[in-house]
């Protein structure tokens, strides 16, 4: 009992405590059709808000949108297919939302992939870099950006994506103030997920094996899907953060990134770069 309560005072992270309605608000989930996406969309449906799932598979997003309806006795849930990963898919998916809708009023990009093999997207970049951002090395190695010349290592990858997206929304919030527009990025700390399923290659199994050894650790210092989503809530629906954008949050609380991702001259050569590889000057 003393290590259950250690975990939900400690490691469990802090409750969303914004109860705001979104009645009639229009939130876009990437990546919604299970883990933190899911749970989200759950809670932002409870809150009144019209969900658009924005998944790659249809059949799981129509899973996903049977439950999600069901849990919040919400039935405006709508999907889109996109594949984050294709820069085409991602034009049609935007077009297509453009047409049907009035407005996006929240944006969730949760959608991420974490795989062991050096994979690469239909555009030819690597699948982190193409689905999690356009990622580059936490160092900056700005000649080796499709990272074609370092040693594979899936985690170390995966989190330089996570910090692409840090400096990316900073530029993005400078580059849209004054337009009453807002962007932010987040941290919803370590989570039991399902997104490194495709790691452990031929060994798979193996690495499933260990894991279920370890689970009880596991458990105790890492997140589930609902404490790991409380951030993303809160960030979505607390009205009082309206007007805040260009900041970093954890467990409902803006923190500070690291230097890295205050790097104003990083962040606006990271967004020329990316403007450069999805060729948006062309559209």
């Amino acid at each position: 009992s003393l290590l259950y309560a250690s975990k939900k005072l400690y490691w469990s992270g802090t409750r969303c405590p914004s109860k705001d309605r979104m009645d009639d608000k229009i939130v876009v989930i990437t990546g919604s059709n299970t883990g933190i996406g899911k749970y989200t969309a759950i809670e932002l449906a409870k809150r009144g808000a019209h969900i658009i799932l924005a998944c790659r598979n249809q059949e799981r997003a129509e899973t996903a949108k049977k439950e999600i309806q069901i849990k919040s006795n919400n039935n405006h849930i709508d999907i889109e297919i996109l594949d984050t990963s294709s820069f085409q898919s991602v034009r049609e998916c935007a077009s297509r939302l453009k047409k049907r809708l009035p407005r996006i009023d929240v944006l969730i990009n949760n959608a991420g992939v974490l795989t062991e093999s050096h994979e690469k997207s239909i555009d030819g970049y690597e699948i982190h870099l193409a689905t999690n951002h356009l990622v580059f090395n936490c160092q900056i190695h700005w000649d080796d950006i499709n990272l074609e010349k370092e040693s594979y290592t899936p985690f170390y990858i995966y989190a330089r994506s996570k910090l692409a997206n840090i400096m990316f929304t900073n530029e993005l919030a400078k580059r849209l103030k004054g337009t009453n527009i807002t962007a932010n990025s987040l941290h919803p700390g370590v989570i039991k997920t399902d997104l490194g399923h495709n790691i452990g290659g031929r060994y798979q199994h193996i690495f499933r094996l260990f894991l279920k050894i370890l689970s009880p650790i596991l458990w105790f210092f890492f997140k589930n899907t609902e404490e790991g989503a409380q951030t993303t809530i809160y960030l979505a629906s607390d009205i009082k953060l309206d007007n805040v954008t260009g900041k970093y949050f954890s467990d409902c609380t803006e923190v500070q990134p690291s230097d890295k991702a205050l790097d104003e001259q990083d962040n606006r050569r990271l967004w020329l770069l990316s403007e450069q590889m999805t060729k948006l000057d062309e559209i």
